[in-house]
């Protein structure tokens, strides 16, 4: 029996025919937790109308303000007032404890961000010359549960700026606060694919500096990347007399207690 060849233009027919059913046959939607973290896109619902910066003309005593805690997303919707960190029961750790070395929640391997160009505004600040801080995330990318630690749900840490007149160097404008209770030192559980959010205080000033975070997370030690932000120079200087003199009396001491290691201006390494 002979077999008549298949003309060339049925068989385009047939292969234009299985393209168009399999473009119109359903797709199964996969659906992924977002694996790494992007800066995400706030929207403050409770925002005051009116921004102020915070006004300094010398060091101040600080320590920043604990958000909440939150998985990786494109954007996020605050609502009302900062959280406690208490109110994570199950991820909370009432009383920190130096970890061992082979414990599994350990406080390395986080990862800093910052976002200076994003106002978030507070009423009711305890300090009541400025409403206006910029977000810092704490990122945990890593594939293993990490340990956040603060007091109170404030967060250990300074700002820090580049000053020209000592050789470039980055010098503290922010210190930790004289603490005459040791308690309230509390962890928090990170998970993967989860940040930390908190909270610095925005300044005022003419011009712009390089600045960027000292951040202490238990025994771990983190700098942000660098950011442009505003600030009075006169905030490199100190006035406290309590600090000049637990700074001339204890030099070690103060530097590594109230600024994470950080030399202020007039106090160089000795």
């Amino acid at each position: 029996m002979l077999f008549k060849p298949i003309p060339s233009s049925f068989i385009c027919f047939i292969i234009l025919l299985l393209f168009q059913t399999a473009c119109s046959s359903p797709q199964t939607k996969i659906e992924t937790e977002q694996q790494h973290f992007n800066l995400p896109a706030i929207h403050q619902v409770s925002a005051v109308d009116s921004i102020r910066l915070f006004e300094c003309d010398y060091l101040i005593e600080s320590m920043f303000l604990f958000y909440g805690k939150f998985k990786f997303s494109n954007a996020l919707k605050l609502e009302g007032h900062p959280h406690r960190i208490y109110e994570y029961k199950n991820e909370y750790v009432r009383v920190y404890v130096k970890p061992e070395p082979n414990d599994t929640l350990q406080t390395d391997g986080f990862q800093i961000f910052v976002d200076y160009n994003t106002n978030i505004t507070l009423n009711g600040s305890s300090d009541t010359n400025g409403n206006t801080f910029f977000p810092i995330y704490v990122v945990n990318e890593t594939t293993r549960t990490k340990m956040f630690v603060a007091k109170d749900s404030y967060v250990f840490g300074i700002q820090e700026a580049i000053n020209d007149t000592r050789y470039h160097s980055w010098l503290p404008i922010e210190c930790k606060p004289l603490f005459f209770c040791g308690n309230g030192y509390c962890g928090l559980m990170v998970q993967p694919g989860e940040f930390v959010m908190f909270l610095a205080p925005k300044y005022e000033g003419e011009e712009k500096y390089d600045m960027r975070i000292r951040l202490q997370i238990g025994e771990n030690l983190y700098f942000s990347p660098t950011y442009k932000g505003t600030m009075n120079p006169k905030q490199f200087e100190i006035k406290g007399a309590v600090l000049k003199y637990q700074l001339n009396e204890q030099p070690a001491n103060t530097i590594q207690w109230r600024f994470y290691g950080a030399f202020p201006l007039g106090y160089e390494a000795r």
